[in-house]
């Protein structure tokens, strides 16, 4: 923001105002730096107080990219999930559930199913209750996206006759946002997924003042209180003047029409007007001018934070830590490229001194090979041998594991390494049912570490298939012994 000069809650790519920030709007002009440059307050003349006082109101200060050759200021900000969604909305969504479900005496409940959720490849089982966690980066964030909704719909089942609609509103409008970050991070988009994301958007902000009363801070409730008694006072005035007959129908109105000038006061006075609401309207736009959104996520550049800042800070005395750091970030480039020129040089002949060739030997030498982690097959069964054993098991026919196992072989196995299509040899070969799957998953941040994730066999293919797939890697397997042997 300071480099296109915008003052805090100011859009860079539009001009709206920050009072409709909270507002899925999208009609706004585009920001043109070259008209902003003439109201610069040098540049005006007599007349135009009313541009003035309009630019002036849009928060517009010295922006660096202006007049660069071929630079579009306005087109400089890309959208960004990590920071926009994942560490913007997603938290303040949370904040809203936690007061949400703590309002109805759920919080409980919802972290019991957060606790109890169940591993899963690619998905990072909570350790902790949600409300347990003091700190909350982008692979958390993300994670949590993953599982919210249903988490919140298990917490949320059964509602009293009062918590039908606020429950339906509330899942509504988590699964909104949550459908919408789902799309956004789409690598190819089509006109009918962009008409979802808008359709998801528009929903969200339909549905999202289910928790704006949820946002009541102290000064507001103070005088909401304060409304509240000078209208039952009033009304009080007036019911003594009234037969007793009517006193009960009058307390039915009033405390109807108490209600509705509470909702209007509240709503006058909190809103959803900060930036990161407003940035989301720019999503679909950005999709089909400049085409899909994680191509210039920003998380590349969080992850090179480790090395390029966070490994100097420790590095470093804590002395004029930023000079250190760039320092010596701008030496270990300089001295890889070294060790690749001397190394290309020793493998070209060229003569190096004695003290070259053994540093080369010694740096090279500790260079370990990159860690490759495959997907293991385990849990294997020992009450099955034979395909009439898998049968009996699985209860697929013994006639659709042989038509599958062919049709298998002949597509997808080498020719020295097919099946006999005999249905009496496939009988008799050996097999092995295996019932786990231990998928290795890349951690966040990090470039050769693994988490490990066991996947039971639970997925979500026809008998068939996983007929084939057992029985094809117990063959295998079978093989390879075979030829050990």
């Amino acid at each position: 923001m300071a480099l296109h000069g915008l003052k805090t809650n100011a859009c860079p790519k539009c001009e709206v105002p920050t009072t409709e920030l909270g507002t899925n709007a999208r009609s706004y002009r585009a920001r043109d730096y070259a008209k902003y440059q003439c109201y610069k307050p040098e540049n005006l003349t007599s007349g135009s107080e009313t541009d003035d006082n309009h630019i002036r109101s849009l928060g517009i200060g010295q922006n660096i990219f202006h007049r660069l050759n071929r630079v579009s200021a306005s087109d400089l900000y890309k959208p960004d999930i990590l920071h926009t969604i994942y560490l913007g909305l997603f938290k303040h969504m949370m904040d809203w559930i936690e007061a949400f479900l703590k309002k109805h005496g759920r919080l409980q409940a919802f972290d019991e199913v957060w606790k109890a959720l169940l591993p899963y490849p690619g998905f990072l089982v909570p350790k902790k209750a949600y409300r347990e966690v003091t700190q909350w980066q982008g692979k958390e964030m993300r994670n949590l996206g993953r599982c919210i909704l249903g988490v919140l719909a298990v917490a949320l089942h059964q509602p009293g006759g009062t918590q039908a609609i606020p429950f339906k509103g509330a899942l509504r409008c988590v699964r909104a946002l949550v459908d919408f970050n789902m799309m956004a991070q789409y690598r190819s988009h089509t006109p009918d997924t962009i008409a979802y994301m808008e359709e998801y958007l528009d929903q969200f902000h339909r549905m999202k003042d289910i928790f704006l009363e949820i946002q009541v801070t102290k000064r507001t409730q103070a005088k909401v209180d304060k409304q509240r008694k000078e209208i039952r006072r009033q009304r009080a005035l007036m019911r003594e003047r009234v037969a007793t007959s009517q006193r009960r129908r009058m307390c039915d109105d009033d405390r109807d029409e108490e209600h509705e000038l509470r909702m209007d006061m509240i709503h006058g006075e909190l809103h959803f007007n900060f930036i990161k609401m407003h940035l989301l309207s720019h999503f679909c736009d950005h999709i089909r001018q400049f085409g899909n959104i994680p191509m210039y996520s920003p998380e590349i550049r969080e992850l090179a934070h480790k090395t390029q800042i966070k490994e100097g800070w420790r590095y470093s005395n804590k002395n004029d830590a930023a000079r250190q750091i760039v320092h010596s970030y701008s030496r270990q480039p300089g001295i890889r490229m070294r060790l690749l020129n001397l190394q290309s040089l020793k493998n070209g002949g060229a003569d190096l001194s004695p003290d070259v060739l053994k540093h080369l030997d010694r740096t090279t030498s500790t260079v370990s090979p990159p860690v490759i982690c495959r997907r293991i097959l385990k849990g294997r069964r020992g009450d099955v041998s034979n395909i009439v054993n898998f049968s009996r098991i699985s209860g697929v026919p013994l006639e659709i594991i042989y038509r599958e196992l062919i049709q298998y072989s002949r597509h997808n196995l080498p020719i020295d390494h097919s099946l006999p299509e005999d249905h009496a040899t496939l009988r008799s070969l050996p097999i092995e049912l295996l019932t786990q799957l231990e998928v290795p998953v890349l951690t966040f941040q990090e470039a050769n570490v693994y988490e490990i994730h066991v996947h039971d066999q639970r997925a979500p293919y026809t008998l068939e298939t996983r007929a084939v797939a057992m029985i094809g890697f117990g063959y295998k397997q079978a093989q390879k012994k075979c030829m050990v042997g």
